[in-house]
Order: C-alpha cells, then structure tokens, then sequence
C-alpha cells in the first residue's frame, strides 16, 4: 500500500486511535505524510490535542460531572471557542 494513498477519514480515526493504542511504524508514517500535507487534519490533531489537554487539566475540577454541558458553563464555552480559535490557520 502507497504512503500517500489516505484518506482523510482513515487519518482522524488513526489520530484518535494513536492516543489510546501506539500505531505501528508503517501506520505513523503514513499518518504523518498525510498530516504534512492535508491541512485540514493537521487542523483535526490540533484541535483534538487542545480538547483533549483541556479536559486533562481540569479533570479534577469536573470529576464530579458525568456530563459537562458547555451550554450550561458559558465561561467554559468561551475558554473552549477561544482556544480553537487561537489554532484556526
């Protein structure tokens, strides 16, 4: 199979799936051929990475929370929408 031959759908499901399990060799670097040339998924890592960093962070401020409805929390909404702006190309 081609390096160059991912598609975009294949590599968010791989971006997601290297934070659970590590991919293989051959799987990051077709991973990271395509994020150096598909913005819009170099666009996806980030903006998975910002959420998930966030959520890391202030897991102990909303451990008690099953469900966080950002519609509830304005500030939270505001940080959120802030942040993926500050990462919009």
């Amino acid at each position: 199979m081609s390096l160059l031959n991912l598609s975009c759908k294949k590599a968010t499901e791989m971006v997601e799936q290297d934070k659970i399990i590590s991919l293989s060799f051959v799987d990051k670097m077709k991973l990271k051929i395509h994020l150096s040339i598909c913005k819009a998924c170099k666009k996806y890592e980030k903006q998975s990475q910002l959420i998930d960093d966030f959520f890391n962070i202030n897991k102990k401020k909303y451990s008690s929370l099953t469900n966080i409805n950002i519609e509830e929390n304005p500030e939270l909404k505001k940080y959120i929408l802030k942040r993926l702006e500050e990462i919009q190309p």
